[in-house]
């Protein structure tokens, strides 16, 4: 390899990623963005004004209301909506799986709690669902031959697991959320 091949290597990489970038629209998930706007004219309102808004459906199952615990407060900072515009509905469901086991007694010595979550978002003016998917996150953790340690870290992996699918969630209803706003 010449010098000058050698010289010639970093340019190209810096032209190649002003090129990929180009195309790019990369904004702040709750931030404002300048080309946000109504079919109207006007400037959409960002997703940060939006906070309290947005709906999410009662829960029905323990697993559900950690989901949905989770959810809202990324969602709305923990604040109940007082006029949604959108409203998330789901279904959330989570199981326990043991991957390893003690030698010689059988005990349970590492699990995995894996949370799904489908969910639909609902456009609450016209009640026309946006977007439905499916998100999931699993969390391993130890289990304990004592009682209470083993019971907790299930709890614990439990909460882990719907703070995660939560996130996923939500930064899949923010997404399109913000792409109806500029319609």
């Amino acid at each position: 390899m010449s010098s000058s091949d050698r010289a010639f290597r970093p340019r190209l990489a810096g032209l190649l990623a002003l090129v990929l970038l180009g195309g790019c629209t990369v904004s702040p998930l709750y931030g404002t963005s300048s080309e946000a706007r109504l079919a109207s004219g006007a400037a959409a309102p960002s997703l940060g004004e939006l906070r309290g808004q947005i709906g999410v459906a009662p829960a029905n199952t323990r697993t559900a209301q950690l989901f949905r615990n989770a959810l809202l407060f990324r969602l709305n900072g923990g604040a109940t909506p007082t006029a949604p515009l959108y409203e998330i509905r789901y279904t959330a469901t989570g199981a326990e799986n043991v991957v390893a086991i003690q030698r010689g007694s059988g005990v349970p010595s590492a699990s995995l709690y894996r949370m799904n979550a489908s969910y639909t978002v609902v456009r609450l003016s016209d009640q026309k669902v946006i977007d439905k998917g499916t998100r999931f996150a699993s969390t391993p953790f130890d289990r304990s031959t004592q009682l209470y340690a083993a019971s907790r870290a299930l709890i614990d992996a439990r909460e882990q697991a719907a703070k995660l699918v939560a996130e996923k969630v939500e930064f899949a209803a923010v997404v399109v959320i913000r792409k109806d706003l500029q319609k």
